[in-house]
């Protein structure tokens, strides 16, 4: 009789932590969703809105505009390799404050109002493309696509990397991110266009850059550094 008083003793105390357990394992699980809503709400350090009337990042990116405008249509030698060190902060000036009034030339492109603009940064071993868009809660959040770019048989091959949200990867979360932004980003044309195709992976971006005389600048390597991308091209003359 003692035995069996034992056994069942024994066996209700066995039974007493499931209980206990399912409740740890549920308060776990509801931290990681709270923490990876955290995390998808917070923006990286590197993206910043900046206002299109912010007068300090306008004159940069005017300057920014101007400048580049000047080294491609410089009149060079033909054959000639020259290079181009820009920075992701003078880019991003330009998108912040001069990619609106480019648009606005542009009738036909209407910018989506739950996108903002584009922000970018440069590192050792790829490129991180930022968007602020409005989510299904009606909340904005950061979305970050990264590539890896190389150059080969003169196409720009922007190979995909990982997509984050805020600050939270998404594994596997590339095809439908891109299937998101294809549908609201405009229709762009031009090397704008063909960089928004090539990012997303619907056609090849190739590395000619023409100008208004009918010379093409051949843009032959690029290389990326912390905050900067080096481009190195040549000027051919007018067919």
């Amino acid at each position: 009789m003692q035995g069996t008083i034992l056994s069942m003793r024994s066996t209700r105390a066995s039974r007493t932590p499931v209980p206990m357990l399912l409740a740890a394992a549920a308060c776990i699980l509801l931290l990681l969703v709270l923490a990876c809503w955290i995390l998808a709400g917070w923006s990286p350090g590197w993206f910043h809105s900046v206002a299109e009337d912010d007068i300090a990042r306008a004159n940069m990116g005017e300057q920014v505009e101007f400048r580049l405008a000047e080294e491609l249509q410089k009149i060079r030698p033909s054959g000639e390799r020259w290079r181009l060190r820009i920075t992701d902060e003078a880019i991003n000036a330009w998108l912040s404050t001069r990619l609106g009034p480019w648009l606005s030339h542009q009738p036909s492109i209407q910018w989506p109002d739950g996108l903002s603009r584009p922000q970018i940064r440069f590192r050792t071993r790829g490129i991180d493309v930022g968007i602020r868009i409005e989510d299904i809660l009606g909340s904005d959040r950061v979305v970050v696509l990264s590539f890896h770019p190389s150059i080969r048989d003169g196409q720009i091959d922007l190979r995909p990397g990982w997509v984050r949200l805020g600050r939270l990867p998404i594994p596997f979360g590339r095809t439908a991110m891109d299937a998101r932004l294809r549908q609201m980003l405009p229709q762009l044309e031009g090397s704008a266009g063909s960089l928004i195709k090539a990012a997303l992976g619907d056609a090849a971006m190739e590395a000619m850059i023409p100008l208004v005389d009918d010379r093409r600048v051949r843009v032959e390597k690029m290389a990326l550094e912390p905050g900067a991308i080096i481009l190195e091209a040549s000027t051919l003359p007018a067919r």
